[in-house]
C-alpha cells in the first residue's frame, strides 16, 4: 500500500511538473546577439547653416555588413520645404534621397557595422528658418539587419535663426600694411521674427608662421594669435559712407572687439556689411599671419536668449 501511495505522489509530481504548476520558470536564455548601440551629438558652430550630427556607434559582436540605417528628420510646420540630408563617405559627402511623410522626411543608406566603436557623421540642411530662435527639428536613427531592429538613437538639430556668410576670398589674402583691404560679409535673418537691434562684432587677430609653416596655406591658430584690433584702422560702409569704428580699449571684455550696430533686421531678411582694414606701424613686425573672426548677434522680442551666427574665420599674409 505503502509503495502504491509514493509511486502516485511521484506521478503527480511529474504531472505538475510537464504542465508547469507552481515549479519555478526556467532562467531566460542569453540574447543570442551581443548589443549595438547609436547616439546623436550635435557638432558645428551657431548660425551653421549645414548641421552637424556625429552618430557613436557600438558594435560588441562581429562585423556586420549591409547594415541598413533609416534617419527620419521630423518636421517643424505644415508647409516647410524638403531638406537635404548627407553621410560622410570615405570619398567625402554623399546626398541622402528623403522621402516625406505626414511627420516629417526618412533617407537610408548602407554600411559596414565593424566590431567595436565607431564615428560617423550626417549633415542636415533644413532650408527652412525657426519661427523663433530654439526650434528644433527631431533626428531619429534607426539600425536594422535585414526584418531586424539592432538599435536606435534620437536627438535634434536646431536650424539657425542668424547666420554670417562672407564673401569668397582667396586664402590667406596679401595684407599691405597701409593700405585698406575690403571684406563683405552677408547678415541673414531666417527666422519669422525680427531683431530690432541687431548687431555684427568681429576682432583681429595676428600671429607668426610657424618654423615649419610657410605662410601660403598657414593658420593663426587660437593658440599663437594675439589680439590687434586695436592696432589696426577700421571702417565699415553705414548710410552711404565710410565710417570709423574702434574697439573701446577699457580693459573690459570687449576691448579688443569692433560693433557695428545694424538696427532693425526683418524677419527673413539679408543685409551687405561692408568692411575695410588696413594695417599700421603698430603690427608687430614679426607678425606674419592676420585673422579676422567676426560674428552676428541679437534678440528677437519675447526671447531671453540672444541668437547668434559665426562666420568662418579669415586669414590674410600680411605683406
Amino acid at each position: 500500500m505503502r509503495s502504491t501511495r509514493v509511486t502516485g505522489v511521484l506521478a503527480l509530481l511529474a504531472l505538475m511538473a510537464a504542465c508547469g504548476g507552481n515549479a519555478p520558470a526556467p532562467a531566460p536564455s542569453p540574447s543570442a546577439s551581443p548589443p549595438v548601440s547609436v547616439s546623436l551629438e550635435n557638432i558645428g558652430t551657431p548660425g551653421d547653416t549645414r548641421l552637424g550630427l556625429a552618430l557613436h556607434l557600438n558594435n560588441e559582436a562581429r562585423t556586420r555588413p549591409g547594415i541598413v540605417v533609416r534617419v527620419h528628420i521630423g518636421r517643424v510646420r505644415d508647409g516647410d520645404p524638403l531638406p537635404e540630408l548627407e553621410e560622410r563617405t570615405d570619398a567625402g559627402w554623399k546626398d541622402i534621397a528623403l522621402t516625406g511623410d505626414k511627420d516629417g522626411w526618412t533617407g537610408t543608406f548602407r554600411m559596414t557595422l565593424p566590431k567595436g566603436g565607431l564615428l560617423g557623421f550626417l549633415d542636415v540642411t533644413p532650408h527652412a528658418g525657426p519661427r523663433v530662435e530654439g526650434d528644433e527639428l527631431p533626428v531619429d536613427v534607426t539600425l536594422a539587419d535585414g526584418a531586424r531592429t539592432l538599435a536606435r538613437g534620437h536627438g535634434s538639430v536646431r536650424p539657425a535663426a542668424l547666420s554670417l556668410d562672407r564673401a569668397a576670398v582667396h586664402e590667406p589674402a596679401a595684407l599691405g600694411r597701409g593700405r585698406w583691404t575690403e571684406v563683405t560679409y552677408t547678415v541673414v535673418n531666417h527666422s519669422r521674427s525680427a531683431y530690432p537691434q541687431a548687431r555684427v562684432q568681429g576682432e583681429f587677430g595676428a600671429c607668426e608662421a610657424g618654423p615649419d609653416d610657410p605662410v601660403e596655406g598657414a593658420i593663426c591658430s587660437g593658440s599663437r594669435r594675439h589680439a590687434v584690433t586695436t592696432r589696426l584702422s577700421t571702417q565699415w560702409y553705414d548710410g552711404g559712407r565710410w565710417k570709423d569704428v574702434s574697439a573701446p580699449d577699457d580693459g573690459t571684455p570687449l576691448a579688443e572687439t569692433l560693433t557695428m550696430p545694424l538696427g532693425e533686421l526683418p524677419a527673413e531678411s539679408r543685409r551687405k556689411v561692408r568692411l575695410r582694414f588696413a594695417g599700421s606701424g603698430e603690427l608687430d613686425s614679426g607678425d606674419q599671419l592676420l585673422t579676422i573672426t567676426a560674428r552676428v548677434n541679437g534678440r528677437a522680442p519675447g526671447t531671453s536668449d540672444r541668437s547668434l551666427g559665426i562666420a568662418p574665420p579669415l586669414t590674410y599674409a600680411l605683406r
